[in-house]
């Protein structure tokens, strides 16, 4: 019987663990999408107009865990760059930490860079070389 009362015992303290290291998970990876939202809000890409291509750039962001970049996002250049690169700096850093402390996975195939922007229906897009 006392066996089972420290079994029990010890399958409740590693069941409480497993759930706080879940919760602790949960709060960095919410304080990443936070950052990440502020990113894109900042980046003007959903809601300023885009009429002239040559008003947008585009960056690298984000960590995987395999090495490079996440994905690339489109911000406006009439924004503080300086500033907003330091925020995705400060992101991509973020989610490569996270990565590390959390054992996380990923694939290890690297996003293409685009080859420009475009303006589509008053929209900053991606442009990708389709020619061979």
């Amino acid at each position: 019987m006392k066996k089972l009362g420290l079994l029990s015992l010890l399958f409740f303290a590693f069941s409480c663990s497993s759930d706080n290291e879940d919760s602790k998970k949960e709060v960095d990876e919410a304080a990443l999408e936070k950052m990440y939202t502020e990113i894109i809000t900042l980046s003007l890409a959903n809601t300023q107009s885009c009429t002239d291509s040559k008003d947008w750039d585009f960056t690298a962001i984000g960590a995987k865990a395999c090495g490079g970049p996440e994905k690339f996002i489109i911000y406006s250049k009439k924004i503080n760059t300086v500033d907003f690169l330091a925020k995705v700096k400060a992101y991509t850093d973020a989610r490569a930490a996270f990565n590390v402390k959390w054992n996380i996975y990923s694939t290890c195939n690297v996003p293409v860079p685009p080859d420009g922007i475009g303006c589509v229906d008053g929209k900053p897009v991606f442009l990708k070389n389709t020619t061979f």
